[in-house]
């Protein structure tokens, strides 16, 4: 099925739920000068085509007390790995697990851990299984601002070669967040469906509006990271997602690096690592082999990078990820 032409209005709309899923219809009609029932039809039809799947609001693993946030590579044979990946979402600290397509870690799995030194015991756990062959480990260096849904071409006018990065403030906390049950039920209903009324929470809780949104204020910033829509990226035109692997020359320069690479366009996702054999892990989405090769141009323009692997997927279904949510239905 081809996918439906965005016009400029439709990629008005979903840049600012990208940046606020909360942002009234009203709000929207004022921005883009169009009636509140003109928003509500093209909103509608975004969602009936799956361009957008999801409303949420993503949380911070750290406010829930889980310090250390893991990308664990696997080396399984190729007919083995749905029965690898089967186990691995089988462990308690296993947030995703995929297969990779192009990558030497056939498998890969995203785990949370609430203290580094349960890492160990963790690769022991999953080596244990005979059909792991090899794997590593690339621990996160912070959990939250890690997406630029701003940097994502919704229409051909969008295109861009170069622009000025974002700033980005580091909202990651340390500290685990102070929070009781209902702090948690309110989050887990915002968590995946963050268009909620507070109204709503209100009486599903059987407590006062105002309690609710207080309840809220105190969570947003902390378990709350950020309140955004998942996008379809495949429908959005996009047919890969490049992983690059790097390794820095210079840990000095890596703001450097980390400002060069904001730079370029549909660039959706870094991460930083804690880790020996690479330093970076951004993500930009291509439509062709032809952004691929333009991408590949860019990068080595990029000083300072010691070492870098390409590694092509598929693009993501539901686009930016919402991955530790499911950490507010565990115990604290």
């Amino acid at each position: 099925m081809r996918n439906r032409a965005i016009d400029e209005t439709d990629a008005k709309i979903l840049k600012t739920l990208f940046k606020e899923s909360r942002t009234s219809l009203t709000d929207i009609a004022q921005d883009c000068r169009i009636s509140i029932a003109a928003v509500r039809k093209r909103y509608n039809r975004l969602l009936r085509d799956g361009i957008v799947n999801g409303e949420i609001m993503q949380i911070n693993p750290r406010s829930l007390g889980y310090k250390c946030i893991v990308n664990i590579g696997v080396i399984t044979a190729r007919e083995d790995e749905g029965k690898v990946i089967e186990f691995l979402r089988s462990k308690p600290y296993t947030r995703a697990a995929f297969v990779n397509v192009f990558e030497r870690a056939n498998v890969a799995a995203i785990i949370s851990l609430r203290e580094f030194e349960e890492l160990p015991e963790a690769i022991r756990d999953m080596e244990a299984n005979p059909l792991i062959k090899h794997q590593s480990a690339y621990v996160w260096n912070k959990t939250t601002g890690l997406d630029y849904p701003e940097n994502l071409e919704l229409t051909p006018s969008n295109s861009t070669t170069s622009k000025e990065p974002s700033p980005r403030p580091n909202t990651t906390s340390l500290e685990k967040a102070k929070i009781d049950n209902t702090d948690r039920q309110i989050a887990r209903i915002l968590s995946q469906n963050s268009r909620t009324p507070f109204s709503r929470i209100a009486k599903d809780l059987n407590i006062s509006t105002k309690k609710v949104i207080q309840r809220y204020n105190k969570l947003r910033g902390t378990v709350l990271s950020s309140s955004t829509i998942t996008v379809n990226l495949k429908k959005l035109g996009y047919n890969a997602a490049a992983h690059l692997l790097i390794k820095v020359a210079n840990k000095s320069k890596t703001p450097e690096i980390l400002n060069a690479l904001r730079r370029i366009p549909n660039l959706i996702t870094i991460m930083e690592f804690f880790g020996v054999e690479y330093d970076l892990f951004p993500i930009i989405v291509l439509r062709d082999y032809e952004e691929l090769y333009r991408l590949k141009e860019q990068i080595v323009k990029i000083q300072y990078i010691e070492h870098l692997d390409i590694i092509l997927n598929k693009p993501y279904y539901a686009w930016p990820l919402n991955l530790f949510a499911p950490l507010l239905q565990q115990n604290s």
